[in-house]
């Protein structure tokens, strides 16, 4: 339920906010990259910081944050999308799905998963190669199409 609940609201907000999703998406892709090249370390350091925090929360922020927040914030604060009609009905879907496959796990930490979430959650694991592979491409088409509010 709680991912079903993340993917509707995403995407109502990518069809209703309709920016350029290019850039961020982008962003969102560096942000797993980054926090899986240095994401321990940097909660360990943390961690060193702040002796009595919780490791499990830590992780979950900094993961939340820089996968997540940042790209939220570019999305805000990008222009306005040329693109419209299907392209950016599968665009917004494409973005909302990646950013809900990203979430699924640090959610599946946070919300006791009920069965059938449990086994939506490991599928949506087994996809993420996938899903990141299409969303990386429609970010570059819609960063090269996206020149000032218009399509080339």
């Amino acid at each position: 339920m709680v991912l079903a609940v993340v993917l509707a609201a995403l995407l109502l907000l990518f069809l209703l906010v309709r920016h350029n999703v290019g850039v961020p998406f982008l962003a969102m892709i560096a942000g797993v990259a980054v926090y899986e090249g240095w994401g321990e370390s940097a909660v360990q350091q943390i961690m060193q910081w702040f002796p009595g925090a919780d490791y499990q929360l830590l992780q979950l922020g900094l993961y939340a944050l820089l996968v997540a927040v940042f790209p939220l914030v570019l999305y805000m604060r990008a222009g306005k999308s040329g693109l419209f009609g299907v392209v950016r009905i599968v665009e917004s879907i494409v973005f909302a799905v990646v950013l809900t496959i990203l979430l699924s796990a640090p959610l599946a930490s946070v919300f006791s998963f009920d069965t059938l979430a449990y086994q939506i959650s490991c599928w949506l694991e087994n996809i993420r190669g996938i899903a990141m592979i299409v969303g990386i491409l429609f970010a570059y088409v819609d960063t090269l199409l996206f020149h000032s509010g218009k399509v080339w």
